[in-house]
């Protein structure tokens, strides 16, 4: 391992329990007790959505990510090295570039972290979502070529996540997990308790978190607030793989490294927001990486800029064993990462390379995290004010000052010409408390008004206001849609009246529909 890296576990001060030292200074971990291995890999995540004040991981809404950062190292400067899942997954895996007419499995990947790992005796138990890396001479019975990405994102995602879990245990030899999660990636369906906020994958109004839905601004802004409850939703998945490995006594001996494969991006107006470009590279590039070392315990921060390219080299770093072949990327410790000063991404069809500069990468990242905490606050801010430290996220919308108010209470107007129609309206009539499903989406179509119409709206649960939103229309696309998100705890278990209103002038409510 590199000096670096040394220094990383001196400051561990665990150097002395589980390495020796070389000839150059550098640590060695013990033959005896080989490291376990675990890699866990998410989709689509903006890592700036995980800042709270003061340049700090949210703990109130993230407690295990900050608690990783506690305990391990946090490169909150790393970035992606492509944008799409089938090539950005692979070269995390093996940590060379993509290039135009790979595949997502063996036939271009014969060497990767599988193999080197394999090689040495590890036993490996592996979850690809969307690639076939993995040799089947390491993962007997694995597939030989990638699967369908749609069918894995559309159904399974968190079964899956525990049938992997379950596989972490001590062995009689070193073993590898390696986990591709396909969250907080959309679909958007899942809330920070571990619950489902509808109860099917598909949206309430079809197509609104695609192209069609990219041009109106309250849109985006919900559709990026289910994304924040996903993420949470993710941190729910960290913890209790973290939980996992306490419990099997394997936490403090394992290489553990958590990343993702690129970003998203958020801006209003655009035709797509998973192809990098120039106006979104600050948003697609970075990505989080955690690395806890073997007897690592004291977190530290690093804000190197490390690329996905180097999760392999940094692994092999880590554990002091050659790959076996040449990589593109290098560890993160390495001096060669530290002396990055530039950001490079290559186009989706390879014609030209995105770059961007450390200083305006992190001016414009600094605008990102900003945007987030103006529409959802800090977990620390929502605590103080309401006890709660996901109850911001839940206050977006025009007339803010109407929830928590009960419609008794305010000047209310029956039902006119137009009506509501809500999406799955049985879902809120028979809540199970104990079910998997928590139905705190509600959405669904405006009939009536003119083509071109757009109100603001507001919905009440068991006679509460809980949420306020405006309607939209989807680009190219026939029909006036609503969506909005109530708090689960607006969610009783039984029957629950929901009811949707117009807001009009005076912010006098007129009823458009129930469930």
């Amino acid at each position: 391992m590199r000096k670096g890296l040394s220094v990383l576990l001196l400051a561990a001060a665990v150097v002395a329990a589980a390495c020796g030292s070389g000839g150059d200074s550098e640590a060695k971990l013990s033959k005896r007790e080989p490291p376990v291995v675990v890699l866990l890999i998410m989709d689509e995540f903006p890592t700036d959505a995980l800042y709270g004040a003061n340049g700090k991981i949210d703990a109130a809404r993230f407690p295990n990510f900050a608690a990783l950062a506690r305990m391990g190292t946090w490169f909150p400067n790393s970035t992606s090295v492509y944008d799409s899942t089938p090539k950005a997954v692979p070269l995390i895996l093996d940590g060379r570039r993509p290039y135009k007419g790979e595949t997502a499995d063996t036939r271009t990947h014969s060497h990767s972290l599988y193999t080197a790992l394999g090689r040495r005796g590890y036993r490996i138990s592996d979850s690809e979502e969307a690639t076939a890396v993995c040799p089947r001479r390491y993962c007997p019975g694995a597939p030989t070529r990638r699967p369908a990405i749609i069918p894995n994102l559309v159904r399974g995602r968190a079964v899956r996540f525990t049938r992997w879990l379950h596989t972490i245990r001590p062995l009689r030899r070193p073993g590898l997990w390696v986990k591709h999660a396909l969250i907080p990636h959309q679909p958007w369906i899942y809330l920070p308790s571990g619950k489902q906020m509808r109860p099917v994958v598909t949206d309430p109004v079809p197509a609104m978190a695609s192209p069609p839905g990219f041009y109106d601004a309250f849109l985006t802004d919900h559709n990026r607030q289910r994304q924040l409850l996903q993420i949470g939703f993710a941190d729910r998945e960290l913890g209790r793989l973290l939980r996992r490995l306490r419990r099997k006594r394997m936490l403090d001996r394992a290489l553990l490294v958590i990343t993702a494969d690129h970003g998203y991006e958020w801006k209003v107006g655009v035709p797509q927001r998973r192809q990098v470009f120039r106006r979104n590279i600050d948003e697609l590039g970075p990505q989080p990486l955690f690395v806890k070392a073997p007897r690592q315990r004291r977190g530290r921060i690093d804000r190197s800029y490390v690329r996905t390219l180097d999760v392999t080299p940094t692994i092999a770093d880590v554990l002091d064993v050659p790959l076996g072949y040449r990589t593109d990327g290098h560890s993160a410790f390495s001096r060669v990462t530290r002396r990055r000063r530039i950001v490079a991404m290559p186009k989706r069809d390879f014609s030209f390379v995105v770059r961007i500069s450390a200083r305006n990468m992190e001016r414009r990242r600094a605008v990102n995290r900003r945007r987030w905490r103006q529409l959802f606050g800090t977990g620390a801010d929502s605590v103080r004010r309401y006890g709660d430290p996901w109850a911001s996220v839940y206050r977006i919308g025009p007339h803010q000052n109407l929830l928590g108010r009960r419609v008794a209470e305010l000047r209310a107007a029956s039902q006119g010409q137009l009506s509501a129609e809500i999406a799955h309206p049985e879902s809120t009539r028979a809540v199970n408390a104990s079910a998997h499903l928590r139905p705190t989406q509600i959405g669904g179509f405006v009939r009536g008004g003119a083509s071109d119409a757009r109100r603001d709206v507001a919905v009440a649960v068991n006679g509460r206001i809980e949420a306020v939103g405006r309607s939209f229309h989807l680009r190219d696309k026939p029909g006036e849609g609503f969506a909005v998100m109530v708090p689960e705890k607006a969610i009783r278990p039984g029957r629950n009246d929901v009811r949707v209103y117009s807001v009009g002038t005076g912010e006098r409510l007129t009823l458009l529909g129930h469930n």
